[in-house]
């Protein structure tokens, strides 16, 4: 009888010992992607979150949506604030600085070397 009382205690104190900062969590989690256009064009991709580090992968899709060139993800999240910086194979990388508007839709400043920034991006999860 003893012993059934232990369970009920060790379950408390193995669930209580849970560190939310290094559980995963959904506020960001899923699969994002730009507004379509009628050429076939969209960059997606998904995320997953530990803490305040961003982590993912996905694919650039040019005209008719043939596959452009994939890229990972790292970053940093401050909610309502991520910062995203995508490394492509190819060696190119690019940095996206983005807030929540809502819990599926991002807008943010797309930043590429050498090119002019992009204001207003516009990721919805899908």
């Amino acid at each position: 009888m003893r012993r059934l009382l232990g369970l009920p205690l060790l379950a408390l104190l193995i669930l209580g010992g849970c560190d939310s900062t290094n559980a995963p969590t959904s506020r960001n989690a899923g699969t994002w992607s730009t507004l379509p256009i009628p050429s076939g064009g969209a960059t997606v991709f998904s995320l997953d979150t530990v803490g305040a580090w961003v982590r993912g992968e996905g694919e650039e899709f040019g005209l008719m949506g043939r596959a452009q060139g994939g890229f990972t993800i790292t970053g940093h999240q401050s909610y309502p604030a991520i910062t995203l910086t995508l490394s492509y194979g190819s060696g190119r990388t690019a940095t996206y600085s983005a807030s929540f508007q809502t819990p599926d839709q991002l807008v943010g400043t797309w930043t590429v070397p050498g090119q002019a920034p992009v204001d207003s991006l516009i990721f919805l999860r899908q």
